[in-house]
């Protein structure tokens, strides 16, 4: 359906033919589609044809929003404002019809009338038509209960609250094998970490640029830091205002190489090598198509340091299908369902939210940690939650060995079926010196033993004497425990523990069912 077409109109009551929003991008307020910044395109196109003044107003209202709030907010009000009219089949905006619309909404969906209220009330603020003092009051009357937050989080849900340590540490291991392996890009795998270990918003990530990578060798030691663009603070343009954070130094040699990735990518684009000082502000994460399309470097410089500079960034759209690639990649397993880990930017926001009240912080060094401005939302980490964390002991580990799936290697029958089986030096002897596997990489390694439970060239023995080593590990705990360690040292070993558990039961299925065929010959 075509829209109503109409003009929006300034304080002067003139038509504005061309405005721009808080991002920079210049869009004309008639039109059907507005762009407000990279990610973020509204349709004006309403589901019925409403009253022309209405639709004026509403547009004019939408337009100062536009230019003085996030686009993202922006979208939100028009996303509301088109529903309300989609569910009411209302032509104004009228007392009967809010009316309706609380009642259709009910109590669970009441937060999306408390979120459309306050724009009907800047509207009616800002002197456009449309909006009734009848509507104003009935507004201004109601208290609408906001949305609930963090159920996930309180529920301790294994599908949308947070990861468990084990969860987090079979995430880890997979995306290193699968980088190595190259099942997942390295651009994917560096956003994936970025997310994990920096628990910060998509569009923070997005925002990030190659100066934002700090490396500091003063005092004779060497330390890491990225700064992390803010969001969601009202008035703030993009790259508007900072937090350091300090992060360790995989994650900054990951990010450098995605950015070297981008500035090989503009320095072929322009046909020239980039200057240091352009070079730091090529995006991490470059929208890439975009980028491959700059003619010149006053093009590049235009765009990065223009009015509208995120045009090269990474879209938010575009991280979230590199969610999902590694999503679809991903072979690693809850331990309390079985089923592959579901990934999501919030659950990791959550699990480090919980992490930190589980540690014993309190609500304001988790908002810093989170980058909230306040500690309102926080709330859901500090009260009582779910006990997400499992204990690991003798009788459990042997009951989640089978969900977890931890034992990466493959059942070898004899040591001459492995790789590398006639290299004596292969061989992989526990703490007891009684060898329980094979290695099959001819690369160096000094991990030890314990590594080789949860990696993919390890082939364990089917007589090797796995049992042993849960014996050790198992008496190993219990003496952290016994010695009044903190529960992080007492279960490091969890994963492992897990992973040698289904390495126990591949054998003993291994065995039966070899019994069960000798039985029918």
């Amino acid at each position: 359906m075509k829209p109503v077409e109409s003009r929006s109109l300034g304080n002067n009551g003139r038509a504005v033919l061309e405005a721009v929003s808080k991002d920079g991008y210049s869009f004309n307020p008639s039109h059907s589609h507005w762009r407000l910044n990279k990610d973020v395109q509204l349709s004006l196109v309403l589901p019925a044809t409403i009253m022309p003044a209405v639709e004026a107003g509403f547009r004019a209202a939408l337009m100062r929003y536009a230019e003085e709030a996030s686009a993202r907010h922006c979208e939100n009000m028009a996303t509301r404002f088109k529903r309300y009219l989609r569910d009411t089949g209302a032509l104004q905006v009228s007392v009967a019809d809010l009316m309706n619309w609380r009642a259709i909404l009910g109590a669970h969906e009441e937060w999306q009338l408390g979120g459309l209220k306050g724009f009907l009330l800047a509207w009616y603020d800002y002197g456009f038509g449309g909006i009734s003092k009848d509507v104003v009051d009935l507004l201004q009357g109601w208290r609408i209960q906001g949305n609930e937050k963090g159920a996930g989080v309180a529920s301790g849900c294994p599908d949308s609250g947070p990861y468990t340590d084990l969860e987090m540490a079979a995430l880890f291991d997979w995306a290193n094998l699968a980088v190595a392996r190259r099942s997942i890009s390295l651009d994917d795998y560096a956003y994936l970490l970025a997310l994990v270990m920096t628990a910060r918003r998509p569009v923070q990530l997005a925002a990030l640029r190659g100066r934002d990578l700090i490396r500091d060798e003063s005092n004779g030691t060497e330390s890491f830091s990225l700064r992390v663009p803010r969001a969601k603070q009202r008035g703030l343009r993009f790259r508007g205002e900072f937090r350091t954070l300090a992060i360790i130094e995989d994650l900054y040699l990951v990010l450098q190489q995605s950015h070297r990735r981008s500035l090989g990518l503009a320095g072929k684009a322009v046909g020239q090598a980039i200057h240091p000082e352009l070079a730091g502000e090529i995006p991490i994460f470059a929208n890439q198509e975009r980028l491959a399309k700059v003619t010149s470097v006053r093009e590049l410089e235009r765009l990065l340091m223009g009015n509208a500079p995120d045009q090269l960034h990474a879209t938010t759209s575009s991280l979230s299908s590199a969610l999902q690639r590694c999503a679809r990649a991903s072979t690693a397993r809850s331990e309390r369902t079985g089923e592959f880990i579901r990934l999501s930017a919030n659950r990791f926001r959550h699990t480090r939210g919980t992490k930190l009240r589980r540690d014993g912080f309190g609500a304001f060094v988790i908002a810093e940690l989170l980058d909230h401005s306040d500690v309102q939302n926080v709330g859901i980490y500090t009260q009582n939650t779910a006990q997400e964390a499992v204990v690991i002991n003798e009788l459990v580990g042997a009951q989640l060995a089978p969900f977890a799936q931890a034992c990466l290697g493959t059942l070898v029958t004899t040591e001459r079926n492995a790789i590398r089986g006639d290299d004596p030096r292969s061989r992989v002897p526990n703490d007891r010196q009684n060898a329980v596997g094979t290695c099959g990489s001819y690369g160096f390694c000094a991990s030890g033993y314990r590594a080789c439970y949860t990696c993919s060239h390890f082939q364990p023995w089917l007589e090797g004497p796995h049992e042993e080593v849960l014996v050790d590990l198992y008496a190993e705990k219990d003496r952290a425990r016994s010695a009044g360690c903190a529960e992080v040292v007492v279960n490091a070993n969890d994963q492992l523990i897990l992973a040698v558990e289904h390495c126990v039961l591949l054998c003993r299925d291994a065995r039966l069912r070899s019994q069960t065929v000798l039985t029918q010959e």
